[in-house]
């Protein structure tokens, strides 16, 4: 029989994120909800800055996140501790009467934030710190305090600079000693985590312009503009797979050799010797492969257990 289903969210989903009491949702229009290790809600949905969450990460309890209002060109970024109640924020009409930095609103209970002067592109965590591009303006690694520790100019490439967005951030993967930043034309930099001093770079030929990346010791995934997705061992791509849109997620799974992707209306399992897809009724936000769980965009959870037994 199967287990009771988590409750829906009360808005549209973008991400879930796990930390070590459970899991972060992020809905599409900057919400922020906390749920238990069985997906269940904590609380109720806040949202802490009146405009969408761009990027977020978590390093060790503090979500790391950034907002941009596309509409009136501003950005923030800031961190909050995940030991404490998330808060509820200003209405965005009480944006568009501050607009200096020293009256700037920031989101609510932040243990620091910042005005951004540029488009945040991308941002990730590893145990220790965190990295994140400004657009035009250059890389940047700090601790969770907020401590610069190394800058870098925004990474460039000779052999793609002329195709247009190719050298655009789309991706970034913190290691324990390195970051690898990766762009839209399959330009990657490795750089020392120490000193941000740039180790390798090169250009992979992926046949189509990088949405996003995902990566797990030397298991890369690569999602394409053409709708296809590439598995990636560090050295070169060892697999392509066709999916019918988008990917929404992607993780590792060490037993199988696969990677398990929330899709466009399918939860796909792809790995170099088998793969597998189930069809679902809606967008796939996230899934859980030991519970059998989705959480899907009309903010309802599933559970494919069903669908495997039809």
């Amino acid at each position: 029989m199967a287990s009771e289903l988590p409750p829906n969210l009360m808005f549209t989903p973008k991400e879930i994120l796990s930390w070590r009491d459970g899991y972060i949702a992020i809905g599409v229009d900057g919400e922020l909800q906390k749920l238990s290790v069985d997906y269940r809600p904590i609380g109720k949905p806040m949202k802490p800055f009146p405009a969408p969450i761009r990027n977020a990460t978590i390093l060790k309890d503090k979500l790391i996140a950034t907002w941009l209002d596309s509409e009136l060109l501003l950005a923030r970024m800031a961190s909050i501790d995940l030991n404490d109640e998330i808060k509820e924020g200003v209405e965005r009409s009480d944006l568009r009467t501050r607009r200096t930095i020293d009256k700037a609103i920031h989101p609510e209970g932040a243990l620091w934030s910042h005005v951004l002067d540029a488009e945040p592109l991308f941002l990730a965590s590893n145990d220790d710190s965190f990295t994140f591009v400004l657009w035009r303006k250059g890389i940047y690694t700090m601790t969770e305090d907020a401590y610069e520790t190394w800058r870098s100019e925004e990474p460039s490439w000779k052999s793609i600079a002329k195709l247009p967005r190719s050298e655009e951030t789309i991706s970034i993967i913190m290691k324990e000693n390195e970051v690898e930043i990766w762009s839209r034309g399959g330009g990657m930099n490795r750089y020392d985590m120490e000193n941000g001093l740039l180790t390798e770079q090169k250009v992979i030929d992926t046949e189509g312009f990088l949405l996003s990346v995902y990566q797990d010791s030397n298991n890369y995934l690569f999602q394409l503009n053409d709708g296809q997705v590439a598995m990636f061992d560090g050295e070169k791509i060892v697999l392509k797979a066709k999916l019918s849109g988008p990917i929404q997620t992607a993780y590792w799974d060490n037993e199988n050799e696969g990677w398990h992707i929330s899709g466009w209306r399918e939860i796909i399992f792809i790995s170099a010797t088998s793969s597998e897809r189930i069809s679902i009724g809606e967008i796939a936000v996230y899934y859980d492969d030991d519970k059998k769980y989705v959480l899907c965009n009309d903010a309802k959870w599933y559970d494919l257990s069903l669908k495997e037994e039809e």
